[in-house]
C-alpha cells in the first residue's frame, strides 16, 4: 500500500496544521516557560524564608534544607551542629524541581482551560497544592515537630511562595478573565 504524499504548499495542508496551530503551540510553550519562572521565583522566596528562620530565629544556618535532605535520603533528623552545604544544595535542587513542576502544572491548567475568573483562586489553589505536597512529605519523614520544622513556619513559607507564584501567573492571564 502506498502512503499519500505530503502536501507541499501551505495551501494544500490540512486545516489542523498552519499558522493558527503554530501560534497556539508557541503561546502554550511561552506560558509553560513562564510557569517554570514562577516556580523558581516561589522556590527562591520559600528558601529565603527558611534561611531567615534558620539564621535569625534558630541560630543554625542551613538547618532546614539539611534536615529535609537528610529525611529525603532516609538518614533521620541530623544534630543541630551538622548543617551540611552539600545536603542543603541537594535539597535546594529537589525543592526547585518540585516547585517548577507545580507551577508549570498550574500554568498549563490556567492556559489550557482558562476557567479561573478570579485571580485570587490561583493563589489559593497553588497554596493548597504546596501545603499538601509539603505536609505529605514532612509527615512521612517525621520532619515536623518542636526540634525540627514548625508547622507555622511551613504554612507561612508556603503562603509566601504560593502568593508569589499565583501573582506571577495571574499577571499572564488576559484581562478578559478578570471579574
Amino acid at each position: 500500500m502506498i502512503a499519500p504524499a505530503e502536501p507541499h504548499s501551505p495551501a494544500e495542508r490540512p486545516e489542523t496544521e498552519g499558522p493558527e496551530t503554530e501560534r497556539r503551540e508557541n503561546a502554550t510553550a511561552a506560558f509553560l516557560l513562564q510557569g517554570a519562572f514562577a516556580g523558581l521565583f516561589g522556590a527562591t522566596l520559600l528558601a529565603g524564608w527558611f534561611l531567615y528562620i534558620d539564621i535569625i530565629l534558630r541560630g543554625e544556618p542551613l538547618f532546614t534544607p539539611t534536615l529535609l535532605a537528610s529525611a529525603l535520603l532516609g538518614r533521620g533528623v541530623p544534630a543541630a551542629s551538622e548543617a551540611s552545604l552539600g545536603l542543603a544544595f541537594l535539597y535546594t535542587l529537589v525543592h526547585g524541581v518540585v516547585f517548577v513542576g507545580i507551577a508549570i502544572g498550574a500554568a498549563y491548567l490556567l492556559h489550557r482551560f482558562a476557567v479561573i475568573r478570579h485571580r485570587a483562586l490561583i493563589i489559593v489553589g497553588v497554596f493548597t497544592v504546596l501545603c499538601l505536597v509539603f505536609f505529605a512529605f514532612a509527615a512521612n519523614v517525621s520532619a515536623l515537630g518542636p526540634k525540627t520544622i514548625a508547622i507555622r513556619d511551613a504554612l507561612v513559607g508556603n503562603a509566601i511562595a504560593a502568593f508569589a507564584i499565583g501573582v506571577y501567573l495571574a499577571r499572564l492571564l488576559p484581562r478578559e478573565y478578570e471579574l
